[in-house]
């Protein structure tokens, strides 16, 4: 009787934590934390006009950006996890992040205006080349989308697209100077405007990825028991790519590169909550968007000049995560 609360406690204690941190951290370090914490509780008391214009301009929308873009990169990398049968697979390593990256390096040298709806089909584009590239050529390589191989070309591809963009770079120094903070995975520079178009894009998105997890699951027992239960097996890998593609183009088109979140969060959601597909997809939303933000909130807390990207601290975590699944994955073999 005593047993059940405690487990409940323990299991929902960090997530609370997680969820709570970016929010202290967004609006703690300085004083803007006394008269910013009164205001959002509905103290009555007025903030300073500077205060006020910091707090809605910079730090809230910041805030909302990383929740939104953390969901997104926790989902996606979920959703490739499972469709690939690969713990190692994500985003960054399989190469989607820097095609997107890629893309929006070609939109700001070329003469069309770097809007955010632009910036979006630009790192759609690149995104989906990436994939295109990485499932098709391991597909005619090996007759399937075998793991180990989908994760070594994965990352041939990153390099092969990484340099590509940093030579086009080279040959426009303007564009170099204007986009290299961003190629390092930011979020200083989010304003207010990219809001809306972001949660246009992302929560649809996930809807989606919920609405998919039912015949991707199925879809994991095999191909013939799916098509005797009436499912188009290239169908759910259409359709759980594109869920994929469009939420790294919308991450990656505000934020740019984000490693780690999408490798990191949908093992933290499974041992969170399970290996049912659903609550992993849930989990990894909620851990991603509180795994962002605090690691966002945190480099912020540490240099105040804003100069220090999310990906520092999320390094932190992801690097010995990666080497810890790797020496599992072959340890097990």
């Amino acid at each position: 009787m005593t047993t059940r609360p405690v487990s409940r406690w323990r299991r929902w204690l960090p997530l609370a934590v997680l969820l709570l941190l970016p929010l202290a951290l967004l609006l703690g370090g300085d004083n803007l934390a006394g008269s910013g914490w009164r205001w959002l509780l509905g103290g009555g008391e007025a903030m300073p006009p500077v205060g006020y214009l910091v707090l809605t301009e910079l730090r809230l929308p910041r805030l909302l950006a990383a929740l939104l873009i953390g969901a997104a990169l926790g989902t996606a990398g979920c959703l490739l996890q499972r469709l690939t049968h690969n713990p190692l697979a994500s985003p960054g390593l399989l190469g989607l992040n820097q095609g997107a990256a890629l893309g929006l390096v070609c939109l700001l040298i070329s003469p069309l205006p770097f809007t955010l709806w632009h910036a979006c089909l630009a790192a759609l584009g690149g995104a989906g080349l990436a994939m295109v590239l990485v499932f098709g050529v391991v597909r005619l390589a090996t007759g399937r989308l075998a793991a180990d191989s989908l994760l070594l070309f994965g990352a041939l591809l990153s390099t092969l697209l990484g340099g590509l963009g940093t030579m086009l770079l080279l040959l426009d120094q303007h564009a170099l100077d204007v986009i290299r903070f961003w190629l390092a995975g930011s979020l200083s520079l989010v304003v207010p405007a990219q809001l809306p178009p972001l949660a246009a894009l992302v929560f649809p998105a996930l809807l989606l990825a919920l609405l998919c997890g039912r015949p991707l699951e199925i879809l994991e027992t095999g191909g013939d028991t799916a098509r005797s239960l009436g499912l188009n097996p290239v169908l759910v890998l259409l359709a759980v790519s594109a869920v994929v593609l469009l939420l790294t183009a919308a991450s990656v088109a505000v934020s740019g590169p984000i490693l780690f979140v999408g490798l990191v969060v949908p093992h933290m959601a499974r041992f969170w909550l399970g290996e049912r597909l659903h609550r992993q997809l849930i989990g990894s939303m909620v851990l991603g968007a509180g795994l962002l933000a605090a690691a966002d909130g945190l480099v912020l807390a540490v240099d105040e000049q804003d100069r220090l990207p999310p990906g520092m601290a999320l390094a932190l975590l992801g690097v010995p995560w990666f080497l810890w699944l790797v020496r599992r994955r072959y340890l097990e073999r």
